[in-house]
This record gives C-alpha cells, structure tokens and sequence, in this order.
C-alpha cells in the first residue's frame, strides 16, 4: 500500500499568496518521484486544513513556514498529532527554532528537505532532528508539483493582487507563474537568513530553466513569470545562455525578476529586455551608506543609483525594496532613504520594516539590545507591520508613520492620486475600487 503524505502550506495573509509553494512543491515532486501518494493543502489558496487531512488520511504529514506563521504551523501540527498521525515540521523558522518546534511536531527537518522528507517516509526515521547534506545538482530533483497546486488560484494572482509589487510588469488579464532556479546566497545581510545557513550557490542548468519555462507554458498557458531567484544575474555567463536559448527556441511570454545592484550591467540587462524581460527587482535597501555597511549589504549607494539608471536605459520597470528601522538608524538616515526614492527614477517600491528574524544577526542585535520582549508572537515578525524596536533612535510607531509618509509621497511622485481624480470624474465607482486598492497597497 502507497503511503499517503500531506503537505501544508500554512497561513492566510494576502501578501503571500501571489506565487505558488515552491518550496513544498519540490519536496511533493521528490515523494511523487518515488512512489507516494502526496497531496498540497494550502491555506494560502483558500484550503480548510482539518477537512483536508479529514478526508485525505495521511500517513505523515509535513508543514513548513517562515516565521510570521509559526504560531500557525504549530497549531496545524498539533492537530494532526493528535490524530496520530506523523508530523514533521521543516523549513527555516524550524531549522533555527529547533525546540521549539519539537514540543510540536514528532520530526524536524534542518535544512534543505527533499531528501530528510524521503528519508522518513520511505526508511522511517529513528531520530527526531533529521538533517541532510545539501544536493549539490539541482536538475536531479523534479520540477515542482504543480499540478497538485491550486494553479487557477496563483495563475490569476495578477488581477487578484493588482499593486503587487512583483507583478507590475504584468498586464490585466495575464496568467502568471513562478520558477525558481538556484540556491543559497554568497552574501551574509544581517537581516536575512542565509547568513546562517552555510549552503553554497547552487543553479539549475539553462537547458532544465528552459524545459521548466516551456512547461509551465504548455501546460498552464502561463503568459508571464516570475523569477523568485535572490539574484537572477548572478552569474552572468548562465543567464546569457538562458536569454540565447530563449530565443533560439522562440519562447515568447514576458518575465520579471531579482537582481543584487553589483551583478548587473547594461547589456546583460539589454539582452534580458530582448528576450522578454520586463521588470528587474532590488533590494536596495538605503539611500544611507552608513546603513548599508552596518546590514553588511557589500554595496553602494552610488551603485544603487547606476542600477536604477541602466535598468531604466534597458527599457525596463525598476522596483526597489528599502528596509527602514535599521540599527543605529537615524532620522538624518531615513532622509536620505526619502531623497533617494524621490530624486531616482524607480518605477514602484517596497518598504519593510527591520525585522528581528531567528537566526539573523540582527536577531542577535536585538537580543543584545534587550529589544526581544518576552511576551511576543511569532506573527509580530512581519515586515509588513512589525512593532519590534531595532533602531535606538527611532520608535517603532515612527518607523511605521515614516513608511506611510513615504508611500503617499511616491504615490503622489508616480501620480497615482491625480489618475484617480480624473478617472472619479467619468467612473466614480471603478475610481473609489481602485482607489481603495491603490491605498490598502500603500
């Protein structure tokens, strides 16, 4: 008899439902590749988790989360304990939080998890914290198990999140999918996990991102995709390859993706447009080189105003993420954040708030700061909304005020307010919907 494993993707913020679960969908491809039954219950499509396992009846079941939604995944792992059923608990929040996370869960996986969850499954497994070496060839593990998704869902993501910032280049009406095509990260930023995890930079050859695109094409009539990649442009030689093969076998539907400021130059960004590429994403993070030297981001605030200029030469939409709040953050520091953001030609921003993740240096800043309160939740932890002080100089509250100033600044900068006025005057009820789009987005 097969053996029967259920998947969760936990949470329901709208913020995370514009792309598929990758993440878990590798690991479904592994288990599928071998013989189990697997099934994805996803809260982030709309998916009730207690009917889905009621009905499905797995042997195992595997949850995975970031940190916002640990309190989630727990609650979720705790049910189906319950039931005696088997649970393993994977993912970055688990691989940090590993106690954590076993007063929930019978398993947890550090690290990557194709392997760990095999493993399990097919071996059983004898120790409750499993961690396996990282695949060095990402070709040897399957695509994602799209078809086990909710693909109507994530293929209409764009006109269900209009002013999502990683689907701006995408127009009304266009079916959009994601790809991911490496690993790991060289670089160690204070606030992000791959400062910990110690797993080198790995990526999918040019020929399986080509079979993956075509897929995705010929299956879901994708019209758009994105590239969740950290850097898509991080080595040059791979990325020109994909751009050529691209056009040698006549792929046509446009992209977007993310880029690091210091791997990108004009003509890679040329040859990108003319493959269809239309948008490139960047953390730029500061407007202040101070700030940029403490998060240890390794470039420079003249290097962010070149990338913004040469994206823009390319004839492609720049979208620039910026981190507010930073440690030693000053109001002169934010300034130059503002003037940065106005003074450049950027095409659509995200602004975060500094957030203490697990894990991060920043995490151990914060500890040494005597910022971790001992009475938070894990969904505290949002960049979207987070109330923990990082910066000695600036409130939480200020931070957040700064970021709402900001975004109703560059929405008067872009002209989004005086569209909408002209548009009030012949559509007042389509003005007052995307109004109230435009300024829930902000």
């Amino acid at each position: 008899m097969n053996k029967r494993v259920a998947l969760i993707n936990p949470g329901t913020q709208r913020r995370f439902d514009a792309h598929e679960p990758l993440n878990i969908g590798l690991i479904a491809a592994s288990l599928e590749s071998h013989g189990v039954e697997v099934k994805i219950i996803d809260e982030v499509a709309g998916d009730n988790v207690e009917r889905e396992i009621a009905l499905f009846k797995p042997d195992t079941v595997g949850l995975t989360a970031t940190t916002p939604f640990a309190d989630t995944a727990y609650k979720h792992a705790s049910l189906c304990r319950k039931q005696n059923i088997q649970t393993v608990l994977g993912g970055v929040h688990a691989s940090i939080m590993t106690e954590e996370a076993l007063q929930y869960a019978d398993i947890v996986v550090k690290g990557e998890g194709e392997q760990a969850m095999l493993d399990i499954v097919l071996q059983g497994a004898a120790e409750r914290v499993i961690s396996r070496p990282y695949i060095k060839n990402l070709d040897s593990i399957p695509r994602p198990a799209y078809h086990l998704m909710n693909m109507d869902f994530y293929l209409s993501a764009r006109d269900r999140t209009p002013y999502n910032t990683a689907l701006i280049f995408v127009p009304e009406g266009h079916k959009i999918a994601s790809m991911i095509t490496s690993r790991g990260c060289p670089y160690s930023c204070i606030f992000c996990h791959n400062s910990w995890k110690g797993m080198p930079f790995r990526f999918n050859s040019p020929e399986r991102v080509i079979e993956d695109m075509r897929y995705l094409i010929n299956t879901y009539k994708a019209q758009a995709l994105t590239f969740f990649d950290d850097d898509f442009f991080a080595l040059k030689t791979r990325t020109k390859t994909i751009c050529k093969m691209i056009k040698e076998n006549k792929i046509d539907i446009i992209w977007g993706c993310n880029a690091r400021v210091d791997t990108v130059d004009l003509d890679s960004l040329k040859a990108a447009k003319d493959t269809g590429c239309r948008q490139v994403a960047f953390g730029l993070e500061s407007g202040s080189q101070k700030i940029l030297d403490i998060i240890n981001k390794h470039t420079t605030v003249e290097q962010n105003r070149k990338a913004v200029a040469i994206c823009k030469e390319a004839g492609l939409l720049c979208v620039a993420f910026f981190i507010l709040g930073n440690p030693d953050e000053t109001k002169e520091d934010l300034e130059l954040t503002r003037r940065f953001i106005m003074e450049n030609p950027i095409d659509c921003i995200g602004l975060c708030i500094a957030t203490p993740f697990p894990g991060t240096k920043l995490w151990q800043w914060c500890h040494d700061h005597n910022f971790i309160p001992s009475d938070f939740s894990w969904s505290d932890f949002s960049p979207d909304d987070s109330g923990l002080q990082v910066s000695q100089y600036r409130t939480p509250d200020e931070i957040k005020h700064f970021r709402s100033n900001l975004f109703l600044r560059f929405a008067f900068k872009k002209e989004f307010v005086g569209q909408l006025v002209k548009m009030s005057l012949r559509h007042p009820l389509k003005a007052m919907q995307k109004g109230i789009r435009v300024f829930r987005h902000l």
